[in-house]
């Protein structure tokens, strides 16, 4: 991909002249290329937010290679760039899906992280073949994000697939960008993963389904916050419990008010005290 900046910026002088919008001011491509030779991630951020509405064609190519830093923070500010640029953003968009399609782990990492920062919508569709693809968890991490960054129920089945993944980093990252979708109202696929075998997922399960009141998740939840190992799922499952505030919980939360954590105890008697 890195080829590809040199490229478009033959072409830049020409369509960031035809964009009003873009004759601002701020930053400079020498700026921007001082702060990257830096090192510096704050540095970096600062000066490529500093040429937001910079007409720049020799900024495209140093902003390009951006786009596969190792650094997540870097990527995510240059792909904002590009998305304030939507005519040399398109020009980036068939590449990284190329990369979706056919990329090792860090190419899919990168085209991922892309498609978040941009806000591309179009690409939901190369990232749910994506997402069935052996690419590692970080290749995975980085799809489950963008899905989440997107926020459109197209990326539901993207996230299905991950809460089956082997990581449990990506089986979490998967069950709470599901709450992040907008207009979610099936809860079901949490609830399964209430029942997973890492603790981290069953916490963060229990706090999306009491984010999303699910009250079919109240038996599942009451397990938990009464015999589980782990302490946060404990806790999470006893916020969860007074967020949906059935009833039928008094026993699960009263038992949890002697919970040996103190954290717990004190979420579940604040928690006892909401139900209906």
């Amino acid at each position: 991909m890195k080829n590809i900046g040199n490229k478009i910026a033959a072409v830049a002088f020409v369509l960031l002249a035809a964009t009003p919008a873009m004759a601002g001011k701020g930053g400079s491509a020498e700026r921007i290329r001082d702060a990257v030779n830096s090192t510096s991630v704050d540095s970096i951020v600062a000066e490529i937010e500093r040429a937001e509405s910079l007409m720049c064609p020799d900024c495209v190519p140093i902003v390009t290679n951006l786009l596969e830093d190792n650094r997540a923070a870097v990527r995510e500010v240059a792909g904002w760039w590009f998305a304030k640029r939507p005519a040399l953003k398109d020009m980036l968009v068939p590449g990284f899906l190329e990369d979706l399609k056919n990329g090792n782990t860090i190419a899919v990492r990168n085209a991922a992280d892309f498609f978040g920062a941009t806000v591309t919508y179009t690409a939901l569709p190369a990232l749910r073949d994506a997402i069935k693809r052996d690419v590692g968890a970080e290749g995975k991490l980085a799809m489950v994000r963008a899905v989440a960054s997107l926020g459109h129920h197209g990326g539901n089945a993207v996230l299905i697939t991950a809460m089956t993944d082997a990581s449990a980093d990506v089986r979490a990252a998967a069950v709470t960008a599901y709450r992040d979708i907008r207009g979610q109202k099936d809860a079901t696929p949490v609830i399964g993963m209430l029942t997973d075998s890492a603790a981290n997922v069953r916490a963060d399960a229990a706090t999306v389904a009491g984010g999303m009141r699910a009250t079919a998740a109240v038996g599942a939840l009451e397990n938990i916050v009464v015999n589980d190992a782990d302490p946060v799922a404990r806790r999470n499952a006893a916020w969860a419990l007074g967020r949906i505030g059935s009833a039928t919980s008094r026993d699960a939360l009263t038992k949890a008010t002697l919970d040996k954590s103190s954290i717990v105890s004190g979420v579940a008697k604040a928690a006892l005290a909401s139900l209906r």
